[in-house]
């Protein structure tokens, strides 16, 4: 029970987090005087978002539109009145400001926002113009200052959950390869290779997706010096497992061209389909060593596989390699050519 409650803490911040900001954020604005306190909670729970940059620049964005927003309107309204058309024109105004100072989408929400409220509590409650922007500035400073120094959202984890899930797939992907190869590359299941393939690019994204936003959460995170060192380490390794896909894409791509030509002979779709499986099995012992760097030492040990060039291929296999890979250019290039002419 005490193991989940921990967890609950640690990992589930934005839960608890909202309410609590929210709280003092209230108490703290009806301190500063606010008679509109509830300005301040709604800023917390717009602004805790689930990783810290995406919260800092939704906090900031909120108290850039709402200042901008509401001294425009406390500025022009005495001369408009209230209505229909003078709230359109002003938000017309509003919007166009925004877009000519190329200012970001979330700015004209919270400039327009602004615009509206102002407009119509402004003759019914004179202090709402000055409460909106000290209460938002209050509320902002509360949601960032709690989601950064209580219990941060643990994105490095995250990032490396994600590398785990995809060098498991990774390493399945080789062994599927293995057996494709040991059948002779049968052209009828060749495409749901390809499709594998496809799916995992697309884990292998996620995961640098992850790590990027795990690399922009700790910019503004004072108190993360060793996440940083872990963050560090796992984009050296993210390079391995890009390099690992990369690699048995054109290894695939080379299989399926080598049986095709009729001459992938039943001996060496043996070797290789061994070779697959080694290279499979290499990256699953890497897989633990990601999962639990205190395994790095026995990886190093347990690894040392041999797949080398044959002696007297040495001569042909830089040659071979680039021909390949210019042969793929031309296809590619040629196959665009043929699409634009069909557009």
């Amino acid at each position: 029970m005490a193991n989940k409650m921990i967890d609950f803490i640690k990992y589930k911040g934005v839960i608890w987090k909202i309410p609590i900001a929210s709280a003092l954020s209230w108490e703290l604005a009806e301190w500063a005087g606010s008679k509109h306190p509830y300005l301040a909670p709604l800023t917390v729970i717009l602004s805790i978002q689930l990783t810290v940059d995406k919260s800092i620049q939704f906090a900031w964005q909120r108290v850039l539109g709402t200042i901008a927003g509401v001294l425009f309107t406390i500025t022009i309204a005495p001369y408009v009145g209230l209505n229909g058309w003078s709230i359109g024109l002003l938000l017309l105004v509003g919007a166009l400001i925004v877009m000519w100072l190329k200012l970001d989408h979330a700015i004209l929400v919270q400039v327009t926002l602004s615009i509206l409220l102002v407009m119509y509590f402004q003759s019914k409650m004179p202090s709402y113009s000055l409460d909106r922007i000290r209460d938002t500035i209050i509320g902002a400073v509360i949601a960032i200052a709690i989601h950064i120094m209580v219990f941060p959202p643990d994105s490095v984890n995250k990032a490396r959950k994600k590398m785990i899930h995809f060098a498991d797939h990774l390493s399945n992907h080789f062994m599927n390869t293995a057996l494709w190869v040991q059948e002779g590359c049968s052209s009828s299941k060749t495409q749901i290779l390809q499709t594998k393939l496809q799916t995992l690019f697309q884990e292998l994204h996620q995961a640098t997706t992850e790590l990027d936003n795990a690399e922009q959460s700790l910019r503004y995170n004072p108190l993360g010096t060793k996440k940083r060192a872990s963050l560090q380490e796992l984009t050296r390794q993210m390079k391995h497992l890009r390099s690992g896909y990369a690699n048995l894409a054109d290894m695939i791509r080379v299989f399926t061209k080598w049986s095709e030509s009729g001459h992938f002979a039943n001996e060496n779709q043996r070797i290789w389909a061994d070779h697959l499986n080694l290279l499979a099995n290499l990256v699953k012992q890497w897989k633990k060593a990601l999962d639990d760097s205190n395994a790095v030492s026995s990886v190093s040990k347990e690894s040392a596989l041999q797949i080398k060039v044959p002696t007297h291929m040495e001569n042909y296999q830089y040659p071979l390699a680039l021909y390949m890979n210019a042969e793929q250019v031309i296809q590619d290039f040629q196959i665009a050519n043929v699409s634009n002419k069909i557009l």
